[in-house]
């Protein structure tokens, strides 16, 4: 096992508990034509028009492009632009329920799913509409097999080396310690888990399989059941750390359990012999190839102090922030910032009308004592706390005087887009410096420019 010593330790998490909440149907919904990096779908309805839940109502025609399914029954009152959730608008298909949740007809169940060619495989991922998760997320079909894309940062002689898959590692530790659905997954009984393990191996000829769980969490008896027909004994456990942060990440992760290092900002797992996904994920690719389910809902976690529970909630994709707070009971107090996604790496909200998309993975609501204002933060002081947490072995304080002052090629030059927005140097900075901040500013001026 590797050794990975960065991040930091949190001292407590945010959402301590993992139970399944029960929330009514949204009466709308507002879906993205994009919800990954890509190419937006296209619609195949018209406003007006009755649809039925799973029902493809925006097609893609080609690899950097998602399809697009209603994720409930009802009739379709607009495509507009519409807010999403990074302050960006996006062209949007708004349903309005009917209140029955009516399905378009199930296909057929597939019975043995190993015995699928896996391009048969790779295409039903994509027909479901499946994304990658992590800071940039693209649909997943592009994900398992990755473009091509020069190897300059790994091989300076000109080479061309193609690194064979050897690991598939399946993480149960959620990417923050306040999450909780792959903590929840791990420990039921699934009936898709072992498709998408079958899935998987299929598409990258993996010879051993790893589950990491958080050691504080025992996993469910279906994966020492895995674990243990596995005739080759090529099949582990690992147990780690869930509360050290940002373990959960896939570079971090990697190092962590095999001492492997990822070459950033170009690479890819697979550059290191790894196919790396969390057990939410590998679920629903085993819905997506057993049954063709399309994704049309999301386990997502919900907490903070401001909110009136706290917990897991199943909620369909494009079910707007303020009906799914007010569907948990509204806030409890005064909220002081409502951020969709983790509370270390998510993104701060003004409005309630932008909806949960496929790359929203938690909602939290923070109360004024869980949350720390930055006025007119002071200068870098030189202390290096920055450097000694920072997972991927960069100097944030000195970057983030490049973007402060605008100097966004030089920030550039001295590896801003290795950055993985972890937040470690956001935390320990006694300067209280707003460095991811002026990270992703910088990032997006540079992309855009």
């Amino acid at each position: 096992m590797g050794l990975f010593s960065k991040g930091i330790k949190l001292k407590k998490s945010v959402a301590t508990r993992i139970t399944l909440i029960e929330i009514p149907l949204p009466k709308k919904v507002v879906l993205p034509l994009k919800q990954y990096i890509g190419e937006p779908a296209k619609p195949t309805i018209k406003v007006g028009d009755k649809v039925k839940t799973g029902q493809l109502i925006a097609s893609a025609d080609q690899d950097n492009t998602l399809p697009l399914h209603a994720s409930i029954s009802g009739k379709v009152v607009d495509i507009t632009e519409h807010l999403d959730h990074k302050g960006n608008t996006v062209a949007s298909i708004i349903i309005e329920s009917d209140g029955k949740d009516t399905w378009i007809k199930p296909s057929k169940e597939e019975e043995n799913v190993s015995s699928l060619a896996p391009s048969e495989i790779l295409n039903r991922i994509h027909a479901s509409g499946l994304i990658s998760k992590g800071l940039t997320p693209i649909p997943l079909k592009r994900d398992l097999v990755p473009i091509d894309q020069p190897k300059t940062h790994l091989y300076l002689d000109g080479r061309k080396i193609v690194k064979k898959t050897d690991t598939l590692l399946i993480t149960a530790i959620d990417t923050e310690p306040s999450l909780g659905v792959n903590r929840y997954l791990a420990g039921i009984d699934s009936g898709e888990l072992s498709n998408g393990i079958d899935s998987l191996k299929a598409i990258t000829g993996a010879e051993q399989t790893l589950f990491v769980v958080d050691k504080r969490h025992l996993p469910c008896p279906q994966l020492n059941e895995i674990v243990a027909k596995d005739e080759e004994e090529a099949t582990h456990i690992i147990s780690l750390d869930g509360m050290r942060f940002p373990l959960g990440l896939s570079i971090p992760m990697i190092k962590a359990v095999l001492g492997r290092e990822v070459p950033i900002p170009y690479g890819h797992p697979r550059d290191v012999g790894v196919a790396i996904y969390d057990i939410d994920t590998v679920i629903s690719i085993g819905a997506s190839v057993h049954r063709k389910i399309p994704r049309i809902e999301s386990l997502i976690t919900v907490g903070g102090g401001a909110l009136s529970k706290e917990g897991i909630v199943k909620v369909r994709i494009g079910t707007q922030a303020g009906e799914l707070i007010e569907s948990l009971g509204g806030f409890s107090q005064d909220p002081a910032k409502i951020i969709l996604g983790g509370p270390m790496m998510g993104m701060a909200q003004y409005e309630l009308s932008v909806p949960i998309t496929k790359e929203v993975h938690a909602v939290f609501v923070m109360t004024k004592d869980e949350i720390q204002v930055v006025g007119d933060y002071r200068e870098c002081i030189n202390c290096g706390l920055c450097v000694s947490v920072c997972p991927v072995n960069l100097i944030p304080g000195m970057l983030s005087m490049y973007c402060a002052k605008d100097r966004f090629e030089m920030a550039e030059a001295e590896g801003l887009f290795r950055c993985i927005e972890c937040g470690c140097c956001d935390y320990v900075c006694p300067s209280q410096r707003p460095l991811v901040h002026l990270f992703r500013h910088a990032k997006n001026q540079l992309m855009e420019g």
